[in-house]
């Protein structure tokens, strides 16, 4: 669950940035690109880069095959958490157990989720 505790400025995704701009300039922004730009964004806690973060990640779920559908699925489940969108959060992780019910990363990730929604009911 490193992505979800990650907190590193967003500074940190320049370089990944760069080469995303560069390819969105030139009209054709290749898959991992996105992946990466994604990537070093969900390692933030800020707002905007977490939602650049999924919507990319949306984007990428949109041409994925199957193979990769389940990783951007996943990602997107990590954003959401830390945007607390925890129920968007718990459908993809919902979604992907589904598919494997065997997915323990997803399984244990949907844990996390609940253990973060019940905390914030708390108060």
């Amino acid at each position: 669950m490193n992505l979800l505790d990650a907190n590193e400025p967003v500074i940190g995704a320049k370089q990944s940035r760069v080469i995303y701009a560069a390819e969105l300039q030139s009209g054709f922004v290749n898959y991992d690109t996105k992946v990466s730009y994604a990537l070093d964004l969900l390692k933030t806690k800020d707002k905007n880069a977490l939602e650049t973060a999924e919507s990319l990640l949306r984007s990428c779920f949109a041409c994925a095959d199957d193979s990769r559908k389940r990783e951007c699925l996943f990602l997107i489940a990590i954003a959401n958490t830390k945007l607390g969108h925890y129920e968007k959060a718990i459908e993809c992780c919902d979604n992907l157990l589904a598919v494997n019910p065997e997915d323990h990363q997803s399984s244990d990730l949907r844990a996390e989720i609940d253990r973060r929604r019940r905390k914030v009911a708390q108060g």
